[in-house]
């Protein structure tokens, strides 16, 4: 893969990645259309790396105060969110991994994601918005499990993890502006413990490739402007327009 393929990509990575489309599913339909050499699951973890440097910066104040406060009630909501969704990616590697590289449950995983975006936000409309009142600090355990459990459908190409993650995290009651945080802080262990557990199977020569470096680069700039933008969307607007253009 060229430099200026890995740059694209990278930049479909960091823009995706923080919108309820799925980031992986949009990976893997644009190197399935451009016909593209080279793109592996090591080579997608990489891109992901660039947007947990992105998620890092962004949220680099909260995470200070999670590593400031190991055991206090952020920190062990995210632990008890990541314990299912690395339980779900080590029992089912292998499966997912031939799911990914074909390539061909896309259609029905985006026709999910378009329908539960469309489900909570229909849903959120009915009860008047009663649902989402809820701080982020008197979430239940039993809550960020759910929320963990989802995050670990997202596995599949096509599901989108942030999508999955605001649908439970609002349906289960969290304040919108509070889903969105939550959603985007627990993407930093899964996608640090997925990058270093891809890392130790690269060659060094992969490792130091210029396409990876290129892609990683471009992920950690695009994905830092789309927090930013997101962040201000998600909390303030409907999340139906991602849910067509998913179904689309």
């Amino acid at each position: 893969m060229g430099v200026h393929e890995a740059i694209l990509l990278g930049a479909v990575q960091g823009f995706t990645e923080f919108l309820p489309i799925s980031s992986s599913g949009h990976l893997v339909l644009i190197g399935k259309l451009l016909h593209l050499t080279g793109q592996t699951l090591s080579f997608d973890v990489f891109l992901h790396a660039g947007t947990l440097l992105a998620v890092l910066f962004a949220f680099r104040r909260e995470l200070m105060e999670v590593l400031s406060h190991p055991f206090g009630k952020l920190a062990r909501l995210l632990i008890v969110s990541t314990v299912p969704t690395v339980a779900i990616g080590l029992l089912f590697e292998k499966a997912f991994e031939q799911i990914f590289h074909s390539g061909s449950t896309l259609g029905i995983e985006f026709v999910i994601t378009g329908t539960l975006l469309l489900y909570t936000e229909n849903l959120r409309y009915e009860k008047n918005d009663e649902l989402g009142g809820m701080t982020l600090m008197k979430v239940p355990y039993r809550s960020a499990f759910w929320i963990g459990l989802a995050q670990g459908a997202a596995i599949m190409p096509a599901l989108s993890r942030s999508g999955l993650t605001l649908c439970t995290s609002l349906i289960l009651g969290l304040k919108r502006e509070d889903a969105v945080r939550y959603s985007f802080l627990l993407s930093a262990p899964i996608i640090f413990g997925a990058t270093v557990f891809e890392m130790k199977d690269m060659r060094g020569s992969i490792a130091l490739s210029p396409s990876l470096w290129a892609g990683l680069i471009t992920s950690a700039v695009i994905g830092y402007a789309a927090i930013v933008l997101m962040t201000r969307l998600l909390q303030r607007h409907s999340m139906k327009l991602f849910g067509y253009y998913t179904l689309i």
